[in-house]
């Protein structure tokens, strides 16, 4: 192992939390011994600061679920693919045809046309800026990586299932966390992403790790030589990694970094 994709939500830390030190130990082990960590999420830069400080993590960022890719202590953008403002404003038709909460990213702030309880506990928790924009459809719409939906986790299948048969086909319909659906392009994916950081590195497919929770987290953990889900994930992504181990609260990566002969 070269390099070492690592998910952050339900992956490394479960909901709220910040890295323990036995993850932080863990992911220290690996990095003297040479390997490159990359955090590779759903959230923005600003919204991973705590966690690549805990972990020193200043290589290569992949963040907004593969969309933008940083240098993780300048925020400098590598590469971006944003979505057609159309594809903003065709995602927005539906979530208000199922009558649920959907917001954008302008950078690290969060975009929404009303606030409610899910928008305070969202930026609350990641303590990100946002704006309240009734009008938000006539803003710019031409640097926006991705547009997140916010359900009920019990519907969430059948609503996600039901935007996939309605959005365009270069569109992708993601799941991140229990009631998140995301919604970018095909091309911007965590694994494409990670294709283009380990060519960046000089790092070949087979010596890149990858570990996720869920369908956000598929086609890297499919591309990477090792691709691996803790054990609380999406069964689909468990079925396909070539390991499963340890869930997120059991502390799963750190004990799996613990036992490697590095």
């Amino acid at each position: 192992m070269k390099l070492l994709a690592l998910d952050i939500d339900d992956t490394l830390v479960c909901t709220g939390k910040l890295p323990s030190e036995r993850l932080i130990h863990a992911v220290q082990r690996v990095r003297v011994s040479g390997v490159t960590v990359v955090l590779a999420t759903g959230r923005g830069f600003l919204g991973t600061k705590k966690i690549r400080e805990s972990l020193s993590a200043y290589g290569p960022l992949i963040h907004y679920g593969g969309a933008v890719v940083s240098d993780g202590k300048t925020g400098e953008h590598f590469f971006a693919n944003y979505l057609r403002p159309q594809d903003v404003i065709t995602a927005f038709a539906i979530a208000d045809s199922f009558g649920i909460h959907a917001q954008i990213y302008e950078e690290d702030t969060v975009v929404f046309r009303k606030a409610n309880a899910f928008t305070e506990q969202y930026t609350g928790i990641l303590n990100l800026p946002f704006i309240v924009d009734p009008n938000l459809l006539y803003r710019p719409l031409d640097a926006i990586p991705k547009v997140l939906f916010a359900v009920d986790p019990s519907k969430e299948a059948e609503i996600a299932k039901e935007t996939r048969a309605l959005l365009p086909k270069h569109l992708s319909v993601l799941t991140s966390k229990p009631g998140f659906i995301e919604i970018g392009s095909v091309s911007s994916t965590k694994g494409k992403a990670l294709e283009k950081v380990a060519a960046m590195l000089g790092i070949a497919r087979e010596d890149v790790t990858a570990i996720g929770d869920n369908t956000l987290d598929l086609d890297m953990i499919e591309w990477a030589g090792t691709g691996i889900c803790v054990a609380n994930g999406n069964d689909l992504v468990k079925e396909k990694a070539d390991l499963v181990i340890g869930a997120c609260e059991d502390e799963g990566v750190a004990a799996y970094l613990e036992s490697l002969p590095v």
